[in-house]
């Protein structure tokens, strides 16, 4: 694609938009006039052309898109300038929201840094409908990167979606600098983008294929699981990547795994790990060692996608078709990288997959599977040399005999537990915020749990995150929970030692943030009997006490910073010999 069809950033950026609102099934457009939309304006001409109506008035365009709408039974776009033009759809918003009827809202937006700085025509415009809009998207400026691009394609196709699926009205609001005129920009240079990004997907299909919800008891037929998945070879080499959330039984996706012959690779959180039989547990290293180099023909994602970053990153970088098998209405993980998504699927569903897969074949199985006993006989070596510190220390923990329930913090310390627990180890339920990945309320969390489950548990949590949510302690007190609160003290946010950050002269001030405490005084206040170990041998022993007592015990393991050197070691002989 020649840059000459964009002269301009902006240009490119609202031809995107067009051309997904269009290959997503919108067929008509009501466009109203102005400046900061004249780039959508001329985008969605150029997709649209005669199904293009322009009107004066945005009160009255958004009732003809409604009409249209009504008529047709598909979504229709109304697109509208920056300021009070948007306030005006409001009439037609509210009409559209009480009667189920789709309806794609546009709205130009001058850039972040031209409001509250007295810019004509400017106001918050996200939230103006307020629950009158299904779905509410705020875009940000347009930027030439391929993920940017490639994610604002999927956005539009998923905004498209929830509208027809929904029943409703859906808002996208479109920030847009200058150049505004669809003409060439003197400063705007040859882009290197991928077809993808560029253009869409082959054909003229939508970034994103998605498949409406299938009526109770109704599953999709063959042909309908590949117009979604296109063509692919005999014996394809797919993947399975499924986190905690998705939506789906264990049983179902562990039989999917089966059937297909693809490795299954579960994050220690969720379930899977203890009730699928054909689990990659320790994808983190292997990504980083020669299985890393095998390509992948078709990855199946269910739920949240992987914690670890050397996982997700590897998984990025396989240029395949990408099915998401959607639990929720949320929009997936590696929205970017979707080509189709199917909400729900029952198990006739992932039955009539699976015999259109066939099998992998049994060299890509072989090698992960290899890989996989591998990796699980380098750690258990590894770990009888390990000295004590955050990696041992943490090991220990999550694979302690005597405890109902485990929970995981944010950070690092469900990153050990994502390495370090194994299936068919420790047949517990592994759960963690992952929500959002926060450090927030973790303590609160767990003893939520707790209150809420039979048995005891054990938290593993870093220093930060519990001298956040030191409050929720107060629900640990006697009597109440049983089980084991072990946090790993180096005396600040250590997960930031793996990042690039660290090599910043003022980090340790700005970024680490050391504080100096332990928690002897902490357990005192909130009745906690409190042991503090700096051997393997003691936390062995106090884990022991804590398993068998009746009350809540604080562990708090006091290690040095070396947390980077030895987890990448461990990652290293995990991973296998270099290839």
């Amino acid at each position: 694609m020649d840059a000459a069809h964009d002269p301009n950033l902006t240009a490119l950026w609202c031809r995107a938009i067009a051309e997904e609102l269009h290959r997503s099934g919108i067929a008509r457009a009501v466009l109203c006039p102005g400046s900061r939309n004249g780039p959508l304006l001329h985008a969605l001409h150029a997709q649209l052309a005669a199904a293009c109506l322009s009107h004066v008035d945005e009160r009255s365009a958004g009732f003809l898109a409604l009409g249209m709408a009504k008529q047709l039974g598909q979504p229709v776009a109304v697109c509208v300038t920056s300021g009070s033009a948007l306030a005006n759809l409001l009439p037609a918003a509210t009409e559209a929201h009480a009667a189920g009827v789709p309806l794609i809202l546009i709205s130009a937006d001058r850039p972040w840094e031209a409001h509250d700085a007295s810019s004509p025509q400017t106001m918050r415009q996200q939230g103006l409908f307020g629950h009158f809009v299904r779905h509410d998207l705020l875009l940000g400026e347009p930027i030439a990167d391929d993920r940017a691009l490639r994610s604002l394609r999927a956005r539009v196709c998923w905004l498209v979606h929830h509208s027809r699926q929904d029943g409703g009205p859906v808002h996208l609001n479109v920030p847009l600098r200058d150049p505004l005129t669809p003409a060439r920009d003197p400063a705007w240079s040859d882009y290197q983008l991928s077809r993808p990004a560029l253009i869409g997907r082959a054909q003229g299909s939508p970034a994103v294929r998605i498949a409406a919800r299938q009526a109770d008891g109704v599953s999709r037929d063959a042909s309908q699981w590949r117009a979604l998945i296109g063509d692919l070879p005999a014996e394809v080499r797919g993947l399975i990547v499924a986190g905690p959330a998705a939506g789906l039984e264990p049983a179902q996706l562990d039989q999917l795994a089966l059937s297909t012959g693809y490795p299954l690779i579960a994050d220690a959180p969720g379930g899977l790990r203890e009730r699928c039989t054909s689990v990659i547990a320790t994808a983190d290293a292997l990504v980083s060692g020669p299985v890393g180099q095998l390509k992948a023909e078709l990855i199946i994602q269910a739920g949240p996608g992987s914690l670890a970053r050397s996982t997700y990153e590897y998984l990025d970088r396989q240029h395949c078709p990408w099915l998401v098998l959607a639990g929720g209405d949320a929009n997936p993980d590696f929205l970017h990288r979707a080509t189709a998504a199917v909400h729900k699927p029952g198990a006739d569903d992932l039955k009539q997959l699976a015999d259109i897969l066939g099998r992998a074949p049994e060299a890509w199985r072989s090698a992960w599977q290899e890989g996989e006993l591998s990796a699980r006989r380098a750690l258990r070596a590894q770990m009888q040399e390990e000295p004590w510190g955050e990696v041992l220390a943490a090991h220990l923990a999550v694979n302690h005999p005597g405890f109902a329930l485990l929970h995981v913090a944010s950070s690092m310390a469900v990153r050990h537990a994502n390495l370090h627990c194994l299936p068919g180890v420790r047949l517990r339920p592994i759960t963690a915020n992952r929500g959002l990945n926060g450090i927030d309320g973790t303590l609160g969390t767990f003893l939520g749990e707790l209150a809420a489950h039979p048995g005891n548990g054990l938290l593993l949590i870093g220093d930060l995150a519990a001298l956040h949510d030191l409050p929720a302690l107060a629900a640990g007190r006697a009597p109440g929970p049983a089980g084991a609160i072990v946090v790993i003290n180096n005396d600040g946010g250590g997960i930031f030692d793996f990042l690039s950050v660290a090599q910043l002269p003022a980090y340790r001030q700005l970024v680490r943030t050391p504080h100096g405490m332990d928690f002897s005084h902490i357990a005192g206040q909130f009745g906690l009997v409190y042991h503090v170990v700096d051997s393997p041998e003691e936390l062995a022993r106090r884990l022991d006490q804590a398993a068998l007592g009746a009350g809540l015990m604080l562990i708090e393991c006091q290690v040095d910073g070396d947390a980077v050197a030895r987890h990448r070691s461990l990652i290293a002989r995990m991973a296998g010999p270099a290839a």
